[in-house]
């Protein structure tokens, strides 16, 4: 049978013989909504547990919007909806200003603002790639039960309302994305976002990441809760806008409200869209991260082989096309592996830094799975992080022996998860 994965910016023709066709999921989308329009001013006057966003503004208010970058998409024809509503009740657009809550990954170059957002939205609107690492632009505003210092972006603290439009995903150690998510890391202080990420990990790391930092959980998530617990300590007036997006980057989902109640109701949304039945495990997968920017680097492409790893047996064989025309994404994920797979738990013990729980969590992979790649990241780039060359042609010398029934093809492991919470060996 012939499968076509998504790969980048292209996709690539897989043919499987066998005697019977595999089981193939990930393909499905929802429909998007009908009128993006009419479903978010509906949204933004019927909020959940809070007041209609119309009436937290006035024409003076200073409002400070979050918006996630290039990783996440489905944003800008919501942004563009909400900065016309903006417009029709404040007095100058010099009051709003759109931070782009990058955490701590890279800031984005001219081009990539302009596609991401709109060249009609970049020539008119203020707009701040937030710097986590820039104490004078920080202020603080609480301390973490382990006495790790709140600080966000000053502007945003200091605005009249904080309106934070984000997509809600499967997130591979804070359960989901969005909401909260949008403050912190979103717009928060490199040592907040530091102390906040190094709850995803055990107290030692060889123990792999901690209980509750599970896709699709936020019940005894230590990370979750430290999220919610920072952006609450942010003393300003919050309104959050949650879509979720199918094919093509459309929302087919969107609500809005108070932050974790509105978040809530996504993220169940979310589940019943987006993670697909279970009855057993495989003995191998062949998937596609969903192509760019979901595989835009090795750090975003990890998320579809963590989701893909709770569909598997121990000892499966993972075939993913994940084109990572960046590379690894992350210097500090790279560093950990400096020693090769082996040396990757000393590493973390010796120093935290942003991405060792990606480094810790791809390291279990590597024990628990044979994982060949399809990618632009050179052999030695492999071999270092314990991954083997995919070549699609070898692809049923790779799979030999294995039945067609024992086999899964997930066309966007990214974006589709496995409900292994209704597997009684989770």
């Amino acid at each position: 049978m012939e499968v076509r994965l998504s790969y980048g910016n292209d996709d690539i023709s897989l043919d499987i013989s066998g005697k019977a066709p595999v089981r193939i999921v990930g393909e499905e989308f929802p429909e998007p909504l009908s009128d993006s329009f009419e479903a978010f001013e509906r949204s933004v006057e019927n909020p959940i547990g809070t007041k209609p966003l119309s009436q937290l503004l006035s024409e003076s208010s200073k409002v400070s919007i979050l918006v996630s970058d290039l990783t996440r998409s489905g944003s800008r024809r919501l942004l563009m909806i909400l900065l016309e509503f903006l417009e029709r009740r404040i007095k100058s657009s010099n009051n709003v200003a759109i931070f782009i809550a990058t955490g701590m990954h890279r800031h984005l170059g001219d081009d990539e603002l302009n596609a991401h957002l709109g060249e009609e939205v970049t020539s008119r609107w203020r707009i701040i790639q937030h710097d986590p690492t820039d104490a004078a632009s920080l202020k603080e505003v609480g301390t973490s039960p382990k006495g790790t210092p709140y600080a966000f972006a000053q502007e945003v603290v200091d605005s009249d309302l904080i309106v934070a439009l984000g997509g809600v995903s499967f997130h591979y150690f804070a359960g989901f994305g969005g909401a909260r998510k949008l403050i912190l890391p979103g717009v928060a202080g490199e040592e907040t976002i530091l102390s906040n990420h190094r709850l995803s990990l055990k107290e030692d790391p060889a123990l792999g990441l901690a209980d509750g930092c599970l896709p699709a959980n936020l019940e005894g998530n230590p990370v979750h809760e430290d999220m919610v617990r920072g952006a609450r300590a942010v003393p300003v007036e919050k309104f959050f806008i949650n879509y979720i997006t199918g094919d093509g980057g459309e929302p087919v989902f969107l609500n809005s409200g108070e932050m974790e109640k509105s978040h809530e109701e996504a993220c169940r949304t979310l589940k019943e869209m987006f993670s697909f039945g279970l009855k057993k495990k495989y003995r191998a997968a062949i998937i596609s991260g969903g192509g760019y920017p979901k595989d835009i680097n090795l750090l975003q492409a990890h998320k579809s082989l963590k989701h893909t790893s709770f569909a598997l047996e121990d000892g499966a064989i993972v075939l993913a096309a994940l084109s990572c025309p960046e590379g690894v994404g992350s210097e500090s994920y790279l560093d950990s592996f400096s020693a090769g797979v082996d040396g990757v738990y000393e590493k973390v013990r010796k120093r935290y830094t942003i991405n060792s729980q990606t480094a810790v969590s791809t390291r279990e992979m590597i024990e628990r799975f044979k994982i060949y790649l399809k990618s632009e990241l050179d052999d030695s780039m492999l071999q270092r992080f314990g991954f083997r060359r995919w070549n699609p042609e070898d692809t049923d010398m790779i799979l030999r022996g294995i039945d067609e029934e024992d086999i899964i093809v997930i066309k966007d492991a990214s974006t589709f998860l496995p409900a292994y919470w209704q597997l009684d060996d989770r």
